[in-house]
């Protein structure tokens, strides 16, 4: 099967493909449960493929049918859920009905989209999902020749994932397995030396790109999100960022760090910090700064932005060499050795 970005994707309105409902907004406490009740409740959390509780049938109120999906509108915004059985829903949370046939591997390659796009659309930015999901919300498909959302392409695509993983060569397959099971989990930090953001990387800005400016294509587009290592879309645009280098939000899900291993293009609300030629940046020591970067976001919790120029005076805190330089192996050594740091 040919890859996914080989396949062209257009925008679909999600009432155009889906029956889109608020669900029934039942109170999980004023509902009858028992150890053998039979009915699955959908509630708001991101746990458990959304569901709470079952419970007992509620006289003239029929459940949802198997094969629905539900997304949560509240509490963990954007938990999209393909359900396998009957089931009753709590408060704020929306059940999407296919209007056409579809098999299940395609509901599921549709609650990954759904799932992605409300992390960066809704989530890191505060916005009403509840508002947009019946009016407005869009989707990127796979398009078929006619131009109709190609649901055996997204069939077949998940399909071979889960044979991949069947016979053990999957992307994922053997990822809970790791040799670094017994480690010192001590850090000594006392010793440590303060280093400007500045001092090590040159920190650049990115520019503004709209969803309507937007093309079809494979570059990662990053944003500022807290998901999918930032990259919130795959655009036609040609890379203004290069790889190896460091994508950090100053407005948005503000102090979310990110390696880049390619190049993309970033919005205007990241800023991008590029390695000095003393500075030794790859999967490991990013990693590592990375995790240091996140540190500070408790600083711009309140609807401060990181702006460059603070940036630049941020002071971080890494282990350092006896002259008092970053000390990079060190770094790379601590990462190497956390548990499935042998996976990396």
């Amino acid at each position: 099967m040919n890859s996914l970005p080989e396949h062209k994707f257009k925008e679909f309105l999600l009432t155009d493909i889906f029956s889109v409902e608020y669900g029934n907004k039942f109170d999980l406490n004023k509902m009858e449960t028992f150890p053998t009740s039979s009915i699955a409740f959908v509630s708001r959390t991101a746990q458990n493929n959304g569901i709470s509780a079952y419970v007992e049938p509620i006289p003239g109120v029929a459940p949802y049918p198997a094969g629905a999906i539900t997304v949560a509108l509240g509490g963990s915004i954007g938990s999209t859920f393909l359900q396998k059985q009957p089931f009753y829903t709590g408060q704020n949370v929306s059940v999407l009905l296919p209007k056409t046939s579809m098999s299940d591997a395609a509901k599921l390659f549709v609650s990954c989209i759904i799932m992605t796009e409300c992390s960066y659309r809704f989530v890191a930015f505060g916005r009403e999902l509840n508002k947009h999901i019946k009016r407005d919300f869009t989707i990127k498909l796979p398009q078929s020749s006619s131009g109709l959302p190609d649901w055996q392409i997204m069939s077949n695509f998940i399909a071979e994932l889960e044979e991949k993983e069947n016979n053990g060569g999957g992307t994922f397959a053997n990822a809970l397995e790791t040799r670094n099971c017994e480690i010192d989990a001590t850090v000594r930090t006392d010793d440590w030396g303060e280093f400007k953001v500045g001092e090590l990387f040159e920190v650049e800005k990115g520019d503004r790109l709209t969803k309507e400016d937007q093309t079809d294509g494979n570059t990662p587009y990053v944003g500022a999100i807290d998901s999918n290592n930032g990259v919130s879309n795959r655009i036609g645009q040609e890379a203004i960022h290069q790889g190896g280098t460091i994508s950090l939000s100053y407005n948005g899900s503000v102090g979310e760090a990110f390696y880049q291993p390619e190049p993309f293009w970033a919005t205007d609300d990241v800023n991008v910090l590029y390695p000095k030629p003393a500075t030794r940046l790859n999967q490991w020591t990013a990693l590592f700064v990375c995790t240091v970067l996140r540190q500070e976001k408790y600083r711009y919790s309140y609807g401060r932005k990181w702006v460059l120029e603070a940036m630049n005076d941020t002071i971080i805190r890494l282990p350092q060499t006896p002259d008092g330089k970053p000390d990079w192996d060190e770094m790379e050594r601590m990462i190497k050795a956390l548990p499935y740091g042998d996976r990396i």
